[in-house]
């Protein structure tokens, strides 16, 4: 477990992170004005691509603001830190790069080599 002043470090940096995904999350998921020029048509298709592709942006910020919220909860219970895979301590080195880390180094090493061979 860390101390209290470390743990306090990451939560101001868990709340800022989650505070700047939700405003990114936000400006994503504005839908793009449509006019109802025929001409335009090509660019509505554009947009409508580009709209697809902010949504998946959107998603994948989605997946990190739950883990930070994740990671906040798990501050309040005492559990912050702690691998979700083994239950060993999280070097701060790695929540140092990504607060919201659920798994220590060695089973995120194993998660990989297990996603590169299939």
């Amino acid at each position: 477990m860390f101390p209290v002043n470390i743990l306090n470090y990451f939560k101001l940096i868990l709340e800022k992170t989650r505070s700047l995904l939700k405003e990114q999350i936000k400006r994503l998921n504005i839908m793009p004005d449509r006019g109802i020029d025929r001409a335009a048509m090509e660019e509505e298709a554009d947009q409508e691509e580009e709209f697809v592709n902010q949504q998946s942006a959107a998603h994948t910020l989605k997946e990190r603001l739950a883990d930070i919220d994740s990671s906040l909860v798990n501050i309040k219970k005492g559990k912050y830190g702690i691998c979700s895979k083994c239950g060993k301590q999280i070097s701060a080195k790695i929540l140092k790069i990504a607060p919201e880390s659920k798994l220590c180094q060695d089973c995120k090493k194993k998660a990989r080599e297990k996603t590169n061979n299939r």
